[in-house]
Order: C-alpha cells, then structure tokens, then sequence
C-alpha cells in the first residue's frame, strides 16, 4: 500500500460519521489508540485534522474549573431516559407536576385573612412580589444544586452538603441540624393536616390509624415502587387540587361579582396593612425544599431547573391571586375589618362548598407530603454523613455521597423513619401541626430560604470568577446587585417575624 493510499485512509476515518459522535476527550484518545494500530508504521508521518470537537457542544454548557487543575472539566453525558440512582427517571413535567403540588399549602385558603386590610390591588402586588422573590431563591438553589452534583459526580445533592461545601463543615453542621427540623416539622404538619381531614370524613376511627393511613400509602410508594408510580399518584392528586380550587373560586366570584368591582376601589398602601401578607405569601408559594431532588429529575441542565421552576411556579401564583381576588370581593369592602376567616365566609354563603374546601385541603397537603417525603431522605443521609465525619475525627472536607436516595434499602429504611415517627407525634401531641408551621414560617422564611441562598451563590460565584473569568454566566441574572437585594429581603423579613 502506497504512501498516499495510507494518507486518504487515514483521512476518511477521521471524518467518518461514526468516528466524529465522539466528543469528547476520551473519544479523541480512542481514535489515537485506534489509528496507532496500523499495520505500517509510516502512517504516523501523516499529517492529521483535529476533531471538530466543539461543533457537537451543547449551545450552553453548564461547565467550570476544578480546584486542583485548570483543566475544563465537562459534565458527563446522561440521557434523558437514563434512571438516577434511586430509579428516578428524567422527566421535565414529572418536575412541574411535583413543583405544583408542593408549592401549593393549605394554608393558601386563610391567606386572604392576611390581605383584607389592604385590599385587592395592594395585596395583588405585594403576592406578585414575593412570588419574584421566593423564584429568585429558590433558582439560586438550584445553581447551587447543579454545580456540587456535577463538580462531586453524584446525582443528587441536599441542602446540608450545599452549605457545606460554600460555608464549610462546621457552618454546614448547624444548617444541617435547621434544616432536617424543618423538614421533619414540615411532614409532621402534613401528617396532622391529613388525619385531621380523615378524622372529619370518618368520625369511628381511631386517631392513629387516621394518621397512619396516607403517609404509609406514600410510605409504600415511595420505597417499593419507582418513580413513575409516584409521578403519577402525584398527578392526580395535582388534578384535584385544581379541579377544587377552580370550585372554590367559581363559587366565589358567582356570589360575590356585585361586590367585586366596589371592592376594587378599596385600597390601603401603608405597610402596616401591606407587610403581614408577604410572610404568609412567602411561605405558601415556596418549594425550596425539594429544589435538590427536582434537580435531580428535571433534567441535564440547570436551565431545564429554571424552565420548570418557572412554570410550576406560575401555576400556584395564577391560583393565589385568583382565591385572593375571589375571596375580598366576596368580602366586600363592608365590614373588612372583621374578616377573619375565608373558609367560614365561603360556607356562609354557600354550604355545598365544603366538598371542594376538603378536597382541596386534602391534595394540597398529600401532595407537599410527597415531596418532602421523596426529598428528605437525602437531607437526612447527609446530615447523618457529616456529623459521622466529625465525630471520627477524620481529616479532610466533606464529600458529597450518592446515598439516601428514595429507593435501595437505605432509602427505603430512611423514607420509613421520616414517615412513620410524625404518626407517632401527631398521635400523641395534639398541638403538633399549629406548633410545627409556626416552626417553619419562622425558619424557612427568615434564614434557610431567606438568607443562605444569597450569601452561598455570592461565595460560590466569587469562587468561580477566580477559577474561570471565561465561564461567568449565571442562571439568576442580575449579578451581585440582585444577591444584595434578595439577601436586604430576607432580613426585613426576620426582623419582621
């Protein structure tokens, strides 16, 4: 064989279709060790034509410095029908869908109590900004999720081993210990609300069974069944939620359309009347909780996070704004001052309310119940990870695991324990949903999801821009004066509560 006829052979196979998927590094050492078994050694003396590696690239990719080196590192690829770890299979609507049912609380149905002193317009306003708030953290979150799974090449991260890897372990260790009580209080409320609703509809049966019944359904399902059963209980439980609300709303403004363009004129701006919706506002439409695992299943990109994150967001505002418009112009702007409860109001002037009043209560509560039950046990196995760490005495930083999720036998041992011991709680301590929502409100608003995310995305940006000038952009636009605003936010809010 010829010099020239080993050059066009050699050429051929490097543009060749199947030659040229590789894009990546390691397929370019593939070829090398490919072409370097030639039968002929003058083959070598060839001239050769890099892979156009980069035409391939994503049209943004999500990619950063390591530490150590000043190599670019690139996210191993994953499809999309790829299962996680824990048999989570990517699914953007699948992360809409769990989005809507946990942003959206029962306690959306007393928020109107929160807004009457300042009427329709004020409190439209003060809903649309803390809606633009709590999605400004909670895309933080997600910033921050994307890039400790892909710089520790796991698949799931939690909120401790995000404050630890910015904040260190010994800070992160306190935010740990917040945090899993948040959580814990969270699914204790739920666990109450839902037996509560249980007890009303079945007044013969025992206490703890009625607690038991719905969190040892999803008990079953998250722990034995994969995610796609669980995607799809979520569903329909979602459908209720709106089919009720949409009820509620109806009954609202078909009784109250008189008075709702009177009430329109009533409006009070001083933030005395305005302030005492944000924090109720803030709390009922936030899902930083299971920002994490939502990252985990939304897809390959942290703008996927931010497309659903914006989507499922939007769904519980139109809801929001929608109750709350419907509920002061049933109100009216007569005797306002003494309103007090929305519920009563609706069943005041319509009775057959109360179905879509308990079904809404119902998927509502279900639904967040699901998601904290799915998202927990990672926090969980973390927090037991680093204080593990730190009681052996062992030296280095912490490192991120892919333990704890939803499925496997650890998984399913922990979503037992996170489900099983509220039952108990709320079996025995009476007062265990209001204690455990005040718990929340104060700690979830005022400094998990209030402070800390602006303060680790300035510290991880910061960090980046030294290891990376070229590969700045963040996903929250803005900058440092979007962080210093959202962090100004969140201490009005604590000196608020």
């Amino acid at each position: 064989m010829s010099m020239l006829q080993l050059q066009s052979s050699r050429r051929h196979l490097a543009f060749s279709p199947r030659i040229t998927t590789f894009s990546s590094p390691n397929g370019l050492r593939l070829l090398r060790a490919r072409t370097a078994r030639a039968p002929t050694l003058a083959s070598r003396k060839a001239p050769t034509r890099p892979l156009p590696l980069q035409f391939l690239a994503p049209r943004r990719q999500w990619r950063w410095r390591c530490s150590s080196s000043d190599a670019v590192q690139e996210p191993p690829f994953v499809e999309a029908s790829a299962a996680g770890g824990g048999g989570e299979k990517k699914s953007f609507w699948a992360a809409v869908s769990l989005i809507i049912g946990t942003a959206v609380g029962p306690g959306m149905l007393g928020l109107p109590s929160a807004t009457i002193r300042s009427g329709p317009v004020p409190s439209t306003v003060a809903i649309l900004l803390s809606w633009a708030y709590v999605v400004s953290s909670i895309v933080l979150v997600a910033e921050l999720s994307f890039a400790a799974m892909e710089s520790g090449g796991v698949e799931e991260v939690s909120f401790t081993g995000l404050a630890s890897s910015t904040l260190g372990a010994i800070f992160g260790g306190v935010v740990a210990v917040v945090y899993a009580a948040l959580s814990f209080s969270l699914i204790v409320a739920c666990v109450a609300g839902i037996g509560s609703l249980v007890s009303q509809l079945f007044p013969t049966v025992n206490p703890v069974l009625a607690n038991a019944l719905f969190p040892c359904f999803a008990g079953v399902l998250i722990a034995f069944f994969p995610f796609k059963a669980v995607d799809g209980a979520n569903r329909v439980l979602c459908g209720l939620m709106l089919v009720s609300i949409t009820a509620l709303v109806v009954t609202g403004v078909s009784v109250g359309r008189s008075s709702m363009l009177k009430s329109l004129g009533y409006a009070c701006w001083s933030p005395s009347a305005i302030l005492p919706a944000i924090p109720v506002t803030v709390l009922t439409l936030g899902f930083h909780v299971i920002t994490p695992f939502i990252c985990k299943i939304v897809g390959n990109s942290v703008y996927d996070a931010r497309r659903a994150i914006l989507i499922g967001g939007a769904v519980p505002l139109a809801m929001v704004l929608s109750w709350n418009a419907a509920i002061l112009g049933l109100a009216g702007t007569a005797g306002g001052a003494a309103f007090d409860d929305p519920i009563k109001l609706l069943l005041s002037v319509n009775p057959a309310a109360l179905p879509a009043v308990r079904g809404f209560a119902f998927s509502a509560l279900a639904t967040s119940l699901i998601g904290y039950a799915v998202s927990f046990p990672k926090q969980l196995a973390d927090t037991l990870e680093l204080f593990a760490k730190r009681f052996s005495r062992k030296q280095g930083s912490l490192q991120l695991s892919d333990a704890g999720g939803s499925h496997g036998r650890n998984g399913a041992v922990l979503t037992w324990i996170v489900l099983i011991i509220p039952i108990f709680i709320v079996s025995f301590f009476s007062a265990a949903f209001a204690k455990a929502l005040d718990f929340a409100g104060v700690y979830a608003n005022c400094f998990l999801f209030g402070i800390l995310p602006p303060v680790m995305a300035w510290i991880y940006r910061s960090q980046k821009r030294k290891r990376s000038p070229d590969l700045c952009e963040d996903i929250l636009p803005g900058g440092n004066a979007a962080l210093l605003i959202l962090f100004i936010v969140a201490s009005v809010l604590a000196f608020w509560h």
